[in-house]
């Protein structure tokens, strides 16, 4: 099993990141290395502690997963990197390499969702120390360049609201509460530097529970919005929720309903473009490559966008990106993307 993995990783990271998967065929638009614009983006779902994807155990298990996202973060020649789902000693492992190597280095910052999750242990440094690991669960933000590049005292950790939460919430008077969900949303947020200019990055990880969506979205859009009125915003994560939904209004600058200041990576991938909403002659569509697909886990049920990397439209230009194949590491795709600064 564990050969299999190395080589599907092998596979997937060294071939470039290609749009490979066998259930998810390529696209038209796949982005390429050597002519995407820059900056460059990464946000991915690496599904830390949730059991349905593989436990590491050893030590040469969590490297393996390590070196398998560096590479993709250097292939990508990547400027910022959001994570969602990562426990704080899988991030303490990519922080301690990429803040240390020689070479290109990267700077980061990390927010807590949970203040426990029992499937972190998974990613204890060394199980056999009697020393307990540090069970916290949240995002992650890593930043190109050394220590400094992310300004600290800018972090901002907000957590979103949860109405589905309440005891008194009944969506239907006649059924029970909904089951209260352990894990604090929250959107991550903190001025970077990204390819000589300073940027606010946000990272989220929107929930899937209807109303939690709903409110959730629109907060993170308000924010967020008042961010890009006065300088660049990158708003990257896992929204839950898929391009044309009403939820996602207050976040695009265009299509029906659209309020927002954002255009998304993958708004220009024609081969994605269906329905009176989303005609063939558009330049843009809100939609995308499906970043959460059944090739990626038996769980998944159907292939669906959820995973966004948003720019707001005053800043950038040019956008490009593409969800990668899945390769083992997580149960979502990577998704990459690509913009030029506005002049």
């Amino acid at each position: 099993m564990r050969a299999t993995l190395r080589a599907l990783l092998a596979a997937v990271f060294s071939a470039g990141l290609l749009i490979a998967a066998v259930s998810v065929p390529a696209q038209a638009d796949v982005v390429d290395e050597e002519t995407a614009p820059k900056p460059r983006f990464i946000t991915y779902n690496v599904c830390g502690a949730s059991s349905t994807c593989e436990d590491r155990v050893g030590p040469a298990e969590k490297a393996e997963w390590r070196d398998a996202v560096v590479h993709a973060v250097d292939y990508w020649e990547t400027d910022l990197v959001m994570l969602q789902e990562v426990c704080y000693e899988q991030w303490k492992l990519l922080r301690d390499h990429l803040a240390n190597r020689s070479g290109v280095r990267y700077d980061t910052v990390w927010g807590a969702a949970l203040p426990s999750a029992a499937g972190c242990a998974r990613w204890d440094p060394d199980p056999n120390d009697g020393v307990a690991p540090d069970l916290r669960f949240g995002l992650a933000i890593f930043a190109k360049g050394g220590p400094g590049t992310i300004d600290g005292s800018t972090r901002s950790v907000t957590f979103l609201p949860e109405p589905t939460n309440n005891p008194d919430y009944r969506p239907d008077p006649t059924k029970p509460p909904s089951p209260i969900n352990a894990e604090n949303r929250i959107l991550l947020c903190a001025k970077t530097l990204v390819a000589g200019r300073s940027v606010r990055a946000c990272n989220t990880h929107i929930d899937f529970n209807r109303d939690n969506t709903t409110a959730q979205i629109a907060q993170v859009a308000a924010i967020t919005r008042g961010f890009a009125a006065a300088e660049p915003v990158v708003l990257a994560g896992d929204f839950n929720q898929s391009p044309q939904h009403a939820d996602m209004n207050p976040l695009y600058d265009h299509g029906t309903g659209s309020t927002g200041v954002f255009r998304e990576v993958d708004e220009n991938d024609k081969d994605r473009f269906t329905g009176a909403d989303c005609p063939q002659t558009a330049d843009r569509c809100r939609s995308g490559e499906p970043t959460a697909t059944t090739a990626c886990s038996e769980h998944t049920k159907s292939n669906k966008k959820i995973d966004y990397i948003f720019l707001s439209h005053h800043w950038s230009t040019t956008v490009r990106g593409d969800a990668v194949a899945c390769s083992g590491v997580a149960d979502h795709h990577l998704l990459r993307g690509a913009a030029a600064w506005e002049s």
